[in-house]
């Protein structure tokens, strides 16, 4: 199973560096490539430049993109089978993703599916952040742009779970150091919460009216 795992990078220099450094050195998994999409932000962009392949570090300018469109925008640089969506405030446990591509075979075997990772706060039918198969997102419309930046993990996991292409694995640890769960609050997450009302009023509209359909994430 070829895996690429992307993470969207906005502030947050020190952290994002000790997190990229302390995912490659506990993946345990070989065929995986780790691909950071830099959100016009030159200070941390020059903080990974000596610890990622040049070829891994993407800084993408002209102003904020938003998680969803960084995750598309990195996707496309990518033929990889199956995907991870990552952050800059996880831990990760020994062996995340080499345990995740196990109960992902052991669950889905060639077959398209979601395997969510245990983030320390969600129970089962959430995750925050999972490995999923290109073609289960292709059919769902690739990454869900269309929220600015709450209730996509939310969406992804609540079709996978209705078609019966869910799972959890709770080995597989990328803990969320999220300022919900006693994490330290910032720009970058005020930013993010800036617009949770307007997601969470577009996600029961999507969810109440069967997930309509939005156009293809090319």
């Amino acid at each position: 199973m070829n895996v690429a795992a992307i993470m969207p990078c906005r502030g947050r220099a020190e952290q994002t560096v000790r997190n990229v450094k302390r995912l490659l050195a506990t993946a345990g998994y070989g065929d995986w490539r780790l691909t950071c999409i830099v959100d016009d932000d030159p200070i941390v962009a020059e903080a990974l430049r000596p610890i990622l392949h040049p070829n891994d570090l993407v800084v993408w300018g002209g102003g904020p993109s938003g998680y969803w469109k960084a995750m598309r925008y990195g996707t496309a640089r990518s033929e990889a089978t199956h995907l991870v969506n990552l952050a800059n405030d996880l831990l990760p446990g020994q062996h995340w993703l080499q345990r995740a591509v196990a109960a992902y075979q052991v669950t889905f075997g060639d077959g398209p599916g979601l395997l969510g990772f245990n983030d320390g706060h969600h129970e089962t039918e959430h995750s925050c952040h999972f490995l999923i198969s290109r073609t289960l997102l292709d059919d769902y419309g690739g990454w869900p742009v269309w929220y600015d930046h709450n209730y996509g993990d939310t969406e992804l996991c609540q079709r996978a779970i209705a078609d019966g292409l869910y799972a959890k694995a709770p080995w597989c640890t990328l803990f969320h150091d999220h300022v919900y769960f006693g994490g330290t609050d910032d720009e970058v997450y005020q930013e993010g919460r800036a617009n949770a009302g307007k997601d969470r009023l577009l996600y029961e509209w999507r969810r109440d009216h069967g997930w309509p359909s939005v156009g293809r994430d090319k």
